[in-house]
């Protein structure tokens, strides 16, 4: 992190920073990770919480940066709910993200393109946690537009790196484990608002597209490494396994137990079973 609150990317083999600081997807993420570490770390909460307020006084012009920055938002303001930083910071993320564009086209940009449900879950959080009912109404609205958007032929058919729009081929490819984790994010957000069963069905279904139930019946789960593979291909699937794909699958199925586990003790995640 700089000194203005901006983080750096690339860091080489060689020991050396190979990029500026900036307020792209990088800030972002280490808002969001520094926002869930204040909130659920006691013994890191204080370091972590003061390296998110160094940086939530930025802002970017992209709206998933700004979706990133505003979930580890959403997190302070479980812990604070007066913290004026995190609250400005959902407000204005919300607000560079837009209302949907049409009822036949729920969605604040004219294409798909990667982590969609992130902007789904930050318009809902800012809804619910700054009191907004419109807010709440339009965030519902995203997810469960996106999650129909997204499901073909009873499994997840997620947009494809390159984006989605109306009238383009599905199934696209290749598809993103981050695209499923964000999904199942805002799903599980939506279900706590609503306990409409169709939100935790959403939180299963991305589940078990990591387990095989996808347009290319393969599974992204390693279960020798623990990790996720980088994408979904047509015939199959990218074999490297990252550490943003591997993070997308835990946290994917970090939802999936919390709502599953209580529900029965062991609900498999395979394609046809389970809840």
């Amino acid at each position: 992190q700089a000194p203005d609150g901006s983080f750096r990317n690339r860091f080489g083999t060689d020991g050396q920073w190979h990029d500026e600081p900036s307020v792209q997807d990088c800030w972002g993420r280490a808002l969001w990770g520094l926002g869930s570490c204040a909130a659920r770390s006691d013994q890191l909460s204080a370091r972590a919480l003061h390296h998110f307020e160094r940086g939530a006084d930025r802002r970017s012009p992209w709206p998933r940066a700004m979706a990133f920055a505003a979930l580890g938002a959403a997190e302070v303001l479980t812990m604070d709910p007066k913290h004026r930083q995190a609250r400005e910071l959902l407000r204005d993320a919300a607000t560079l993200i837009g209302r949907p564009a049409s009822r036949s086209w729920m969605w604040p940009e004219p294409r798909l393109r990667y982590a969609n449900a992130s902007l789904a879950e930050v318009v809902l959080a800012a809804g619910t946690l700054l009191k907004l009912p419109a807010l709440v109404r339009d965030g519902l609205a995203m997810v469960d537009w996106l999650l129909t958007c997204e499901t073909r032929n009873g499994h997840l058919s997620l947009a494809p790196v390159g984006g989605w729009a109306h009238g383009e081929p599905r199934p696209g490819f290749d598809q993103q484990p981050i695209e499923a984790a964000a999904l199942a994010d805002a799903c599980a957000r939506a279900f706590e608002i609503t306990s409409d069963i169709r939100f935790s069905r959403g939180v299963l279904m991305a589940a078990r597209w990591f387990a095989g139930d996808n347009d290319a019946g393969t599974p992204l789960h390693d279960p020798v490494s623990g990790g996720g593979y980088d994408g979904l291909e047509p015939t199959g699937r990218n074999e490297n396994q990252g550490a943003e794909s591997t993070l997308a699958l835990i946290s994917t199925l970090q939802q999936y137990r919390l709502l599953f586990d209580a529900a029965e003790p062991s609900p498999s995640i395979q394609a046809g079973t389970g809840p």
